[in-house]
């Protein structure tokens, strides 16, 4: 009888995203940044608290869920680099809202490890994936690439809906006001 548990495979379009996943992460935070200033500077400081509120607000309910999916876990972290801080070092990360970004580097350790096993050994033509008895008794660097690639979707997914609906909501009242939208903000 086949085994009835849906394996996914970790693809190269999926390592693609991870690697880019960061970088555009990063880049929202620095469009928040300007459009926070750009409040600032126009002093616009009833707009500027608003969006305090909204990005304060979404990152922390990020925060807490990523904090909560590893207290629920009792601390089960699968990647060298989720392990190296202890549960008190790791809620600290998260406190500081670093969490997330913890959370990105143990994808990408597992997409770079679960694709590094994908390219051909040049010596004997195989991959590098060796197939032994142990590594079946435990899960491979694919499956465990594609579920922290779950967990991280999901935050983002959390963190997108919590932050850009009012974002928009905020900013489309702010055209409405002023009669034209400003580049920035």
């Amino acid at each position: 009888m086949s085994d009835t548990r849906t394996k996914y495979k970790y693809n190269d379009w999926d390592f693609f995203f991870t690697c880019v996943g960061l970088p555009l992460f990063l880049l929202d935070v620095v469009l928040d940044v300007l459009a926070a200033v750009s409040f600032y500077k126009e002093r616009a400081y009833v707009y500027l608290g608003v969006l305090v509120l909204f990005l304060l607000g979404s990152s922390l309910l990020t925060q807490a869920y990523s904090w909560l999916w590893y207290s629920y876990d009792e601390f089960e972290r699968k990647t060298k680099v989720e392990k190296l801080p202890s549960p008190r070092q790791l809620k600290l990360l998260h406190v500081f809202q670093l969490g997330i970004y913890f959370r990105h580097a143990g994808v990408l350790e597992m997409a770079v490890q679960s694709f590094y096993k994908k390219i051909p050994d040049p010596e004997n033509g195989a991959s590098r994936h060796t197939g032994s008895s142990a590594d079946e008794q435990e899960p491979d660097s694919e499956s465990i690439a594609v579920s922290l690639n779950h967990d991280l979707s999901m935050l983002r997914i959390i963190e997108t809906f919590a932050e850009s609906a009012p974002q928009l909501t905020l900013m489309l009242t702010i055209i409405l006001q002023q009669g034209y939208p400003d580049l920035i903000t």
